[in-house]
């Protein structure tokens, strides 16, 4: 079964995407392993099948997952999951800077901040 909480203000489908591609880029789920069908998924959280189907499409076009008619559904191999998951990566953080340049915020902050979060993680062992 997943380990996913819904909460916040996120659509339900979204935060299930999002779970779901945290485990795989945690590698909690391994390339190739079958994820729970839709239904079970459903029932375990008490949504509905269409939500956790419409997680599923989206995971699936993202590259994280792939189907198998009559079979289910399979966490993609590392390099497609890793692929597709720098590429989200990328188009979240270019609309945040573009957001923050709208807002004002000087360059020269944005550098800062980078600087800041490439120091702590070479700190902590993951350059």
């Amino acid at each position: 079964m997943l380990d996913i909480r819904l909460e916040g203000k996120a659509p339900i489908y979204e935060q299930l995407y999002n779970g779901i591609a945290q485990l795989i880029s945690s590698e909690r789920l391994k390339p190739d392993e079958k994820l729970p069908a839709v239904r079970e998924v459903a029932k375990q959280l008490g949504i509905n099948p269409n939500t956790v189907q419409k997680a599923y499409a989206q995971l699936e076009q993202a590259g994280l997952i792939y189907s198998m008619p009559a079979k289910g559904s399979y966490v993609a191999p590392r390099t497609h999951a890793a692929a597709a998951l720098r590429a989200e990566a990328v188009k979240r953080l270019e609309a945040s800077l573009y957001d923050a340049k709208k807002s004002g915020i000087p360059r020269g902050d944005v550098d800062e901040l980078v600087e800041k979060i490439w120091s702590t993680d070479r700190n902590e062992g993951n350059s």
